[in-house]
């Protein structure tokens, strides 16, 4: 699942590539204004907050992801 999302640094589009995603809940966990479970341990993108408060946690969780499945361009 994708979503656009306008901010201060330009549009960011968050993808959760499913195919790798490992379930391991540190998304949703670590960032839960941004990532919830959709119920079977892979996360969905529902932005809570205006995404420029949680930019840079964002790319760190991105950066930790361990199946590197949280994708940010």
């Amino acid at each position: 699942m994708s979503q656009w999302v306008n901010n201060n640094r330009g549009i960011v589009n968050i993808k959760i590539d499913i195919d790798t995603c490992t379930a391991c809940e540190l998304c949703y966990d670590r960032l839960p204004e941004v990532f919830v479970d959709r119920g079977d341990g892979i996360p969905l993108v529902m932005i809570k907050v205006p995404i420029e408060r949680v930019y840079e946690k964002l790319l760190q969780t991105a950066e930790d992801c361990p199946s590197g499945s949280i994708i940010l361009y």
